[in-house]
């Protein structure tokens, strides 16, 4: 493996498309589209939204940079044939890129704070970071706090697209009175896809723990998976399954109320039945290679939740 693909393999450069392909679907398909319908540019316009789309894609490759160097010996133990740092990166470039990548990803946030004329939008950016460095140092180390702070992170990548509308919207109030009618139905649609994000990622945090056990033990690590055991860890899981299915099927019942079956149909068919699956996957699931799947399944469902926003698009 050459330094470039090392690299790219680092930064999860997957990982990353699926938030740009997200936040794009998310500005033109979604939030643009619904503007359109009353004759509204969006209020976010493009380059300010690639420039955001630019400092979140960064913080996400800072945040999974220094993972991976805070995890070198367990990493050693849990997949010592795929890591990067200490193998095709040393330790000291992966610090450089970790905080090189910060300081891209913190550049265009301190930029749009200062147009926007919102200095609050910078700190939330900085909070980000800092939740990723603590992470990486302390908090993966608790019992589902660094879950449910890497979950929540996953889904304000969702949701941070429209709150920087929301703030372009709120410094112009000629505009927020045109968008009033609007507003509810972007609210509750966009907050729908950012608690699909949190509790689909939430359900991988906590299959990723079951499979990294043996590492997590050695080191010291107090995950769940570790504290509670797999019987517990699966319990939970299935737990939030069940969550995100009646969420699925509410979300299809509300599409097919309002008319729009292929919405509807599209949710049945490409979320509903895989965490079916899933969760029949799940209980027979012993190995880590059975967990390596049901990994990736997850990835798929929220990938398949995403792609949604373009029926919608067809159906709106």
């Amino acid at each position: 493996m050459n330094k470039v693909n090392a690299f790219f393999k680092l930064i999860r450069w997957p990982n990353l498309l699926i938030i740009i392909l997200a936040q794009l679907l998310l500005q033109y398909m979604l939030i643009g589209n619904v503007f359109a319908l009353i004759h509204m540019a969006p209020p976010l316009n493009s380059l300010y939204f690639f420039l955001l789309m630019m400092s979140t894609v960064f913080m996400a490759a800072f945040g999974y940079v220094y993972n991976d160097i805070q995890d070198i010996k367990i990493d050693q133990i849990n997949k010592n044939e795929k890591r990067i740092i200490d193998v095709y990166i040393d330790k000291k470039t992966g610090f450089i890129i970790a905080w090189s990548l910060l300081i891209l990803a913190l550049i265009p946030a301190l930029y749009l704070s200062i147009v926007l004329q919102t200095i609050q939008l910078f700190f939330i950016h900085l909070t980000i970071a800092l939740g990723l460095w603590y992470y990486s140092v302390k908090l993966k180390k608790q019992v589902l706090s660094g879950n449910v702070l890497v979950s929540f992170f996953t889904a304000l990548s969702i949701y941070i697209v429209w709150l920087y509308h929301l703030i372009v919207l709120k410094n112009t109030a000629v505009l927020m009175v045109d968008a009033r009618k609007i507003i509810p139905f972007l609210n509750i649609v966009i907050a729908a896809y950012s608690i699909f994000a949190f509790v689909i990622s939430l359900i991988r945090e906590l299959i990723k723990d079951i499979e990294d056990r043996k590492g997590d033990t050695e080191k010291g690590l107090k995950t769940f998976a570790i504290v509670y055991g797999i019987g517990k860890t699966k319990i939970l899981v299935y737990f939030l399954s069940i969550i995100m299915l009646l969420f699925v099927f509410i979300s299809a019942y509300y599409s097919y109320m309002h008319h729009w079956l292929k919405l509807a149909v599209y949710f049945i068919i490409t979320v509903a039945f895989p965490l079916v699956y899933f969760m029949i996957h799940l209980y027979k699931s012993k190995s880590n290679e059975d967990f390596g799947d049901l990994s990736t399944l997850a990835k798929i469902i929220m990938i398949a939740g995403i792609l949604s926003i373009q029926i919608l698009y067809i159906s709106y």
